[in-house]
């Protein structure tokens, strides 16, 4: 593994519980001071555990996931980052499915 992969995968590891209003965790970080590559994978990790089953709950309707996380029901994200997620829709609706078809294999 390369250096450069290896120090972006930390600061994923570290960072995506981090929330744009400075409310998450581990070090309280604000707005951009949260590595984009991390705010990246939080968004796709709240939408993931919105849409799919859980041993402890349904999955949500990939509809109300979206407006859920851009109404804000689920964190903070970037202003900029939710420009982005509304323009991404389709893609983030096709990935769930896709792995929804291969967990049903």
């Amino acid at each position: 593994m390369d250096d450069e992969y290896a120090k972006v995968s930390r600061m994923i590891c570290r960072h995506h519980h981090e929330r744009y209003d400075g409310k998450g965790y581990p070090d309280g970080l604000v707005g951009e001071e949260i590595p984009l590559e991390a705010q990246l994978v939080s968004v796709a990790d709240v939408y993931d555990a919105l849409v799919s089953e859980r041993i402890y709950k349904d999955a949500i309707e990939k509809e109300k996931a979206y407006h859920m996380i851009l109404m804000g029901e689920c964190g903070v994200f970037s202003p900029k980052l939710m420009e982005c997620f509304r323009e991404s829709k389709e893609e983030f609706e096709a990935l769930a499915r896709k792995y929804e078809m291969t967990s049903e294999e």
